[in-house]
C-alpha cells in the first residue's frame, strides 16, 4: 500500500509551514500580552488546516481510494506540530511566557487520541481498498 502520496506530502508541507507561523505568531502575542490575538490566530490556524486537509485528504481519496480513516494525515500533523513546537523551545524562540510543559501535555493527550485512532484504523485495514477490482490492482 501506497503510504507516502503527493497530496500527503504537499498537505505535511503546508502544515509544517502553517505550523511555524503559528508558533511564531503564538510567542509574540503572548510576549506582547495580546491575549485576544491569541484566540485569532489560533482559530485562523484551525481553519487552515481544516481547509488544508480537506482539500488535500480529498484529492488524496480520488487519487487513491484507500479507506484508512484518515490516519496517515493525522499522524504526520501529530508528528510535524510536535517536532515544531519542541524545536521552537529548544532553539530559544518562545515567550516568556510560556512552558515547555503544555507541548509535553499536549503531545500526550494527543498522542493517546492518535493511538485510539490507530487502533480504528488497524480494525478497518483489512477493508482498506474499496471500488478497486482485483484486475485493477494485479495486472
Amino acid at each position: 500500500m501506497k503510504t507516502l502520496t503527493k497530496n500527503l506530502t504537499y498537505f505535511a508541507v503546508f502544515f509544517f509551514l502553517g505550523a511555524i507561523v503559528f508558533r511564531y505568531g503564538l510567542s509574540h502575542f503572548l510576549e506582547n500580552r495580546s491575549y485576544n490575538l491569541v484566540w485569532i490566530i489560533a482559530a485562523i490556524y484551525f481553519i487552515f488546516n481544516f481547509l488544508i486537509g480537506w482539500f488535500f485528504g480529498k484529492r488524496d481519496y480520488e487519487s487513491l481510494p484507500l479507506y484508512d480513516v484518515g490516519f496517515r494525515f493525522h499522524f504526520a500533523t501529530y508528528f510535524l506540530f510536535n517536532i515544531v513546537s519542541v524545536l521552537w523551545f529548544s532553539l530559544g524562540f518562545h515567550s516568556n511566557f510560556e512552558s515547555i510543559r503544555i507541548v509535553y501535555v499536549i503531545a500526550l493527550f494527543w498522542g493517546i487520541g492518535l493511538l485510539i485512532h490507530l487502533i480504528f484504523y488497524l480494525i478497518v485495514r483489512k477493508n482498506s481498498i474499496y471500488g478497486l477490482n482485483k484486475e485493477e490492482i494485479f495486472e
